[in-house]
């Protein structure tokens, strides 16, 4: 049996960053910063979102999330609020600029996917779709 589904995906996954990363430059941003944006985003209305949670979600260390979110606050992309009560536990909201940014970035963020959906010939809501998430999640844990 040939061994090529991990070369695939590596291949894949490197013609989907630079793409990312093409798209974050066209609104002077970086892939993680769009990521983070469409994640709280996402969340947001939902429940909290602490530093930890962004360091879990992308599998990131403690380091690179907090010098990512400081460069996000310098860069009035979102702010970090104190809980009432635990001051050490701050709050991530983004700012009106980085809603109004979350739009496109959720837009792109579809149409990757659905592209992508396509190209394996898998329709949005099929049981294939969910099949193949499941395997993929198997290895991103």
């Amino acid at each position: 049996m040939d061994r090529i589904f991990g070369v695939l995906i590596k291949q894949t996954n490197s013609v989907l960053s630079r793409d990312a990363d093409k798209f974050a430059q066209t609104l002077g941003l970086t892939r993680m910063q769009i990521s983070i944006i469409d994640y709280v985003s996402s969340l947001e209305n939902d429940k909290y979102i602490f530093q930890k949670d962004i360091e879990s979600e992308f599998n990131i260390r403690r380091a690179s999330a907090t010098s990512a979110l400081k460069l996000m606050e310098k860069n009035d992309l979102l702010v970090r609020v104190p809980m009432e009560n635990d001051a050490r536990l701050k709050r991530i909201l983004l700012t009106p600029k980085s809603r109004q940014l979350s739009k496109n970035i959720r837009k792109y963020f579809s149409e990757t996917e659905d592209k992508l959906c396509q190209a394996v010939g898998l329709d949005n809501e099929g049981i294939v779709k969910e099949g193949l998430k499941n395997i993929l999640e198997v290895f991103s844990d």
